[in-house]
């Protein structure tokens, strides 16, 4: 799927890689794994989310909320390292907040 989608060979390039800032070691370990086996990665660059979309924003400190489908996180940033400590995780993700806007919203009526 990597030549048939990119067109190119993965031996070629390095890759850069955004993991969750809650991913476990194993997890860390079995993408590296799989990129340096499988695909001959020649090097390999793992950085939390939270600090790539800190960095995009032209700042190295923040607050990072990412609100995806399935799950909310509210990541703090300090000089380019998420800090775990503050690290909060809630289940409620645009599916359900939306879901919830549409019942809101139906029973007005």
């Amino acid at each position: 799927a990597y030549k048939s989608c990119l067109c190119t060979s993965a031996a070629e390039h390095p890759v850069l890689m955004a993991e969750p800032s809650f991913n476990t070691p194993a997890a860390r370990e079995k993408m590296a794994e799989l990129l340096f086996e499988q695909f001959s990665a020649p090097a390999l660059f793992l950085s939390k989310a939270a600090v790539l979309s800190a960095f995009a924003a032209g700042r190295g400190t923040a607050l990072v909320l990412d609100v995806g489908g399935g799950q909310a996180s509210a990541v703090a940033v300090h000089d380019g390292y998420v800090l775990n400590k503050p690290l909060r995780r809630s289940p409620l993700g645009g599916d359900r907040i939306a879901e919830l806007m549409l019942t809101s919203l139906q029973s007005r009526e």
